[in-house]
């Protein structure tokens, strides 16, 4: 596709399924207009190349791009191990991470390194997070603060609805 300032842009996404085999050998493949996001597909090429081929998949590689926690959970409720780095968007701050702090299932709780606990103060988002706080007081006082947050209000981990399938894969 030519650019208004002279340049090419590919105009069209190639999406594969390719067998795992030593010949690699290409079961599906599909084209998309641009507007189509990457991490789209995906399930689609894979159940239906497993029906096509009458396959059973144990595993699924792929890059980031389709590290999506949709692509994620849909492959493990159907037993298939998904083998695709999950970026953690966190890791670009200078702050601690979301990773800094221990989870406690039962209580359904962060622990911040300190010992100080985070509850949830909010039911699922619009983007299918939760987000858990320690109070501004424990933030504002606690003597690493600097290195936790830069807000005023104390800190803040938000929590993926079924971030155990993202901790499993990340494992």
């Amino acid at each position: 596709m030519h650019l208004k300032n002279g340049g090419l842009h590919l105009g069209y996404h190639t999406h594969y399924v390719v067998a795992g085999s030593k010949r690699r050998i290409i079961l599906t493949a599909l084209v998309t207009p641009p507007e189509v996001t990457d991490n789209l597909p995906m399930l689609d090429l894979i159940f239906h190349t497993r029906w096509r081929w009458h396959l059973l998949t144990s595993q699924v590689t792929g890059d980031t791009t389709y590290g999506t926690i949709e692509n994620i959970k849909a492959l493990e409720d159907q037993g298939i191990r998904a083998y695709i780095p999950v970026p953690n968007w966190e890791e670009r701050y200078e702050v601690w991470s979301a990773s800094h702090f221990r989870y406690e299932p039962q209580a359904d709780q962060y622990r911040c390194p300190q010992g100080q606990i985070l509850q949830r103060v909010e039911v699922i988002g619009p983007d299918g997070r939760q987000l858990y706080r320690a109070p501004t007081s424990v933030c504002n006082d606690c003597p690493v603060k600097g290195q936790c947050t830069t807000s005023t209000q104390g800190r803040r981990v938000y929590r993926h609805v079924g971030e155990e399938y993202l901790e499993r894969v990340r494992s």
